[in-house]
């Protein structure tokens, strides 16, 4: 019962900590890891220990595929050159760099335990840099450039760390030809197994009527793709990420519900668990610092260093991108600038991967097995804390988002000019049998949501797309005021004698779904943003 409570418990707590940070603009990732903390010192909360092998296939399925989910195969063959640097040769460099310094700083500390904990170190956390970016103010293109990193940089991080897991338990040693052999062995492994998958659950999407079996299939897929991979000696992240993929691409374009409810469900899924595995991670955390009391000063001392070779890595190798970026023909990436080298230098925020490997390193196969989840929470309050602080100052102090985002209002406008044109032929060949009126009506609703002027004449578009926003926004507010009232009338309506809840509810899904179509899920509720 102890343990139940202290899951529900973790819960509650990760929904306080989230509201803290939405009403105080702090980013939540930040304030979880201090959760982690106070569960680490807090003695009241009882003491639970996760089993080693329990802790990546528990934890890690949904939040990749929560992250996965929003991806498609043309932005990745896009993006390609920048996955390949950030996703992949970064990781593989700081992997190397962090084992290098490990092996001077740790005494006795082996090739294969380096290499698992430059493994464990070396991946950023897109939940978090996604949710330090937005409260900071970070630019558009700079936040896809962190989240490009941030695709496929925990399945490489996770292929390195199950090598040198899989030497520590032979003799310690890495041996480079049977690594290789294993390192493609695993990718396409992982591949054929997310590939196929994901397209048999896509191809079942098809048959599937409502929304609630949509959502409840895509939270039990992720699962069985990691187990199914690693059954098979391959990789259950990156499988993950193909059977995402692959599943989302099928999704019908014309599934408004299926992606209003599977997004808010996702986001619900990924916060509770985000803050329950922190919670229990951290819980975790205590147990081995209480193992190691005598050389809690040399853990952290390690993770200061660590995390020193993190930033110094990155900073070089986000300088490189820029010189790259600076003589190259694309303009919508980043960095382009040196205030937008600091900026994602600063950024790659380590978080939930981090401590769920060093916590699945199995005893006795390091000799600092203890002191490893010391240096992994010094090296979270490094790279996350101080840089989630910190950012909303430095974004200011160096301008960065001083007119960064033209690129991006300008592809929002020519994705709504063309959603609007799209609409028109529709209304055009389909609506001969409607009176001109209706057609009107109807061309005139969609101008006001999508912000394209009447006659879409390139002079006055800018002038109109700013009329056309302030008289929508007017026109929200009444609507969302008038649709409120409604609510309140039909909620009280509750209370009445004789009162049928299942008509309430009926009432209240309809209101539900026009406060929806009114609000901040409009077209125009992007554009404001």
């Amino acid at each position: 019962m102890e343990t139940l409570i202290v899951i529900v418990g973790l819960m509650f707590a990760t929904v306080i900590v989230v509201s803290i940070g939405e009403r105080t603009n702090l980013p939540w990732p930040v304030l979880l890891t201090l959760l982690t903390t106070a569960t680490m010192v807090f003695p009241a909360i009882p003491d639970i220990s996760l089993p080693p092998d329990l802790i990546l296939p528990l934890f890690l399925p949904p939040l990749i595929w929560a992250m996965a989910r929003r991806l498609s195969w043309p932005l990745i063959r896009s993006q390609w050159r920048t996955l390949l640097s950030l996703s992949v040769l970064l990781v593989v460099v700081t992997i190397l760099a962090v084992a290098g310094t490990s092996m001077v700083l740790i005494p006795g500390l082996s090739v294969a335990g380096a290499i698992a904990l430059g493994a464990a170190v070396a991946p950023s956390d897109p939940v978090a840099v996604e949710a330090v970016a937005e409260p900071a103010g970070i630019p558009r293109r700079v936040i896809g450039t962190l989240q490009t990193e941030g695709l496929f940089n925990d399945a490489v991080a996770l292929v390195a760390f199950q090598l040198a897991l899989n030497s520590l338990y032979n003799d310690g040693s890495i041996h480079v030809g049977p690594a290789l052999l294993r390192f493609v062995y695993t990718t396409v492994a992982s591949i054929a197994v997310g590939w196929l998958i994901g397209h048999v659950a896509g191809r079942a999407l098809e048959y599937t009527a409502g929304s609630n079996t949509v959502n409840a299939l895509s939270w039990v897929v992720p699962f069985a793709v990691y187990i199914a991979a690693e059954e098979i000696y391959a990789s259950g992240v990156i499988a993950v990420v193909v059977a995402a993929v692959e599943m989302t691409s099928r999704v019908s374009a014309t599934a408004a519900e299926d992606r209003l409810t599977g997004s808010a469900f996702w986001e619900t899924a990924e916060l509770l668990v985000t803050g329950l595995a922190f919670g229990l991670i951290g819980l975790s955390v205590r147990n081995a610092v209480e193992q190691t009391s005598t050389r809690i000063g040399e853990g952290i001392v390690w993770g200061l260093v660590i995390s020193g070779v993190l930033f110094a890595v990155r900073f070089v190798w986000m300088y490189d991108q820029y010189l790259l970026n600076k003589h190259g023909q694309k303009k919508n990436v980043s960095p382009l600038r040196l205030q937008e080298v600091l900026v994602l230098t600063w950024s790659g925020m380590r978080g939930l991967v981090t401590l769920a490997l060093v916590l699945s390193v199995p005893a006795g196969y390091i000799n600092v097995y203890n002191e490893m989840p010391l240096i992994a929470i010094t090296v979270l309050f490094c790279t996350m804390v101080v840089p989630g602080l910190t950012l909303p100052w430095i974004m200011q102090k160096l301008n960065v988002n001083e007119g960064n985002d033209a690129i991006a209002d300008a592809t929002m406008d020519r994705l709504l000019r063309r959603a609007h044109n799209a609409a028109m032929d529709v209304l055009q060949s389909k609506g001969e049998d409607l009176p001109p009126a209706a057609i009107q009506a109807i061309a005139r609703r969609f101008r006001d949501m999508t912000g394209v002027p009447k006659d879409d004449e390139p002079e006055n578009y800018e002038d109109a797309v700013r009329r056309l926003r302030e008289v929508r926004r007017k026109v929200t507010a009444v609507r969302l005021e008038a649709i409120e009232a409604a609510q309140v009338e039909v909620m009280s309506a509750r209370f009445e004698p004789g009162a049928d809840p299942f008509i309430i509810d009926e009432v209240l899904a309809q209101l539900d779904r026009m406060t929806l179509a009114s609000g901040e899920n409009s077209v125009m509720g992007l554009r404001e943003r």
